[in-house]
């Protein structure tokens, strides 16, 4: 029977210290596929932001998220600053995760935005 620090070790699994699970200790680059969803993400957060401010300046466009509807409300025309943050602080955890699929899913998501964004150009 093996302890749960060398079977981890050996099986590259993450470690548990201090109560929290650490997702990769070993400061292993993180994969090309990830790096180049990650570029994706960034590059579609900008896309919204641009195609948003177009598709809410034709009549009869509306912001559909409320929480970005609050932010044009109250920020302006620097609506856009949560959400470039928010986008970040997703960015930052995808460098310290390991799996695919948080960003596949996220980069899916903002394809879909950002093309109804243009449909209502």
């Amino acid at each position: 029977m093996s302890s749960e620090k060398s079977w981890n070790s050996a099986h590259g699994r993450s470690h548990l210290r201090f109560g929290t699970d650490v997702a990769d200790p070993t400061g292993r680059p993180l994969p090309p596929l990830n790096w180049a969803l990650l570029i994706l993400f960034i590059a579609l957060q900008v896309a919204d932001v641009v195609t948003t401010n177009y598709a809410l300046a034709v009549p009869g466009n509306w912001e559909v998220n409320p929480l970005m509807e609050f932010a044009q409300t109250h920020l302006g025309p620097s609506w856009w600053i949560p959400k470039i943050a928010a986008a970040g602080l997703a960015a930052a955890v995808v460098l310290h995760i390991r799996r695919q699929w948080p960003i596949a899913c996220a980069v899916s998501y903002y394809v879909l935005i950002v093309s109804s964004n243009l449909t209502c150009l």
